[in-house]
């Protein structure tokens, strides 16, 4: 298994947009990548990451990343980290579960990384070793979810882009939002209206909003109801800016906020350079976090030991499933109850000790 992952860690915001891929490109990208020999494959992209999982060459799904994103390769190296056998495997436990995310703890990682291990499913690019891992890793994330206080004090960046909203200034707030209808559009949405100071005007593409709470316009309208926000909200998966400076002149000189929280942007660069405006960027939340995440350290060791288990249970139950075949030959040599025995031993044991223990059976079974 390996990994190949571009992150906010390694790559600007501008990159990983340029390295994105839409569903449909990414779809065909894995089927591309079964064909090139990779048995197994997941592409994940989110907001501050994208990561290609795989059970073969990683170099082949980099050379091919390259070229479904007009890169040259040796550019694509710079950014690259490169996972393989358990580290790649605990990076997608640590991923899942929200250890590597921006915000640690975050909320939307674990439905994104279903998403991502459905479209997989669907696309016929996952097999026998992909299966029990995604499976493993979601069932993993659940737990730290539940069981730590990550979980109970989780920050998505929606819920910090929502806190910033309200801090920009006191009193109430008009709030204009492009892309209310997606994960993240609808999460800040609900975040804002529960500090009670903001009227929403959203515009939706395809979902309908049934919230009373938020008015919903025709996309075509944004530009005349940008005039009348304080605060404007973008989430959209467009490959074009929602919103342009071209388009934004004679807008009505006051203090606003532009909010981009896509990936790609957005939201046209110069539009911070008009009168009395303000912008944030989804890099710029990595600052913002920074003061959550402290507070959560504390709760890394509870959640690094979930999935330390979680891993070692996959591995046990990996080694087990490989066994059992060989079962059958063993227990007809070894009298008085040897099948229950080692049923029992697995319960009990690690990963290696299960592995040693295999070892001397078949070597015994010789």
């Amino acid at each position: 298994m390996f990994v190949v992952s571009i992150n906010f860690k390694t790559a600007s915001e501008d990159l990983r947009g340029r390295l994105s891929l839409s569903d449909e490109d990414a779809l065909d990208y894995m089927k591309r990548l079964r064909q090139d020999g990779v048995k197994e494959c997941v592409y994940l992209s989110t907001c501050n990451r994208l990561e290609v999982y795989g059970v073969g060459e990683y170099q082949k799904a980099t050379r091919l990343l390259a070229r479904y994103t007009d890169t040259n390769v040796s550019e694509l190296r710079d950014y690259l980290l490169v996972f393989q056998g358990e580290d790649a495997l605990r990076h997608l436990f640590r991923v899942t579960s929200g250890l590597e995310s921006m915000v640690i703890g975050e909320d939307e990682i674990l439905g994104q990384v279903k998403r991502a291990y459905f479209q997989a499913q669907s696309a016929g690019c996952l097999g026998e070793e992909f299966h029990p891992i995604f499976q493993a890793a979601l069932g993993a994330a659940k737990r730290v979810k539940t069981e730590t206080l990550l979980s109970k004090t989780s920050v998505s960046v929606a819920t910090i882009g929502a806190a910033y909203c309200h801090k920009f200034f006191e009193g109430p707030k008009k709030v204009l939002m492009i892309g209310a209808g997606g994960e993240i559009g609808k999460k800040m949405g609900m975040d804002l209206l529960s500090y009670g100071d903001c009227e929403i005007t959203a515009t939706i593409h395809r979902t309908h909003m049934s919230d009373p709470r938020i008015r919903a316009i025709p996309y075509e309208s944004r530009y005349q109801a940008v005039d009348e926000a304080d605060i404007i909200i973008s989430a959209t998966k467009s490959p074009h800016y929602t919103l342009t400076a071209a388009h934004l002149k004679e807008l009505t000189p006051r203090r606003r906020l532009f909010v981009d929280l896509a990936v790609p942007r957005d939201l046209d660069e110069e539009i911070a350079r008009l009168p009395g405006v303000s912008m944030i960027s989804i890099d710029d939340f990595q600052k913002l976090a920074k003061e959550n995440n402290q507070v959560k350290m504390t709760q890394m060791a509870v959640a690094e030991e979930i999935i330390d288990e979680a891993m070692d249970d996959l591995v046990k139950e990996n080694l087990f499933r490989k066994f059992m075949p060989r079962m059958e030959g063993l227990t007809s040599r070894h009298t008085g109850g040897i099948a229950h025995f080692i049923f029992e031993y697995k319960k009990e044991a690690s990963a290696r000790e299960l592995q040693t223990f295999i070892n001397v059976l078949e070597r015994m079974g010789r």
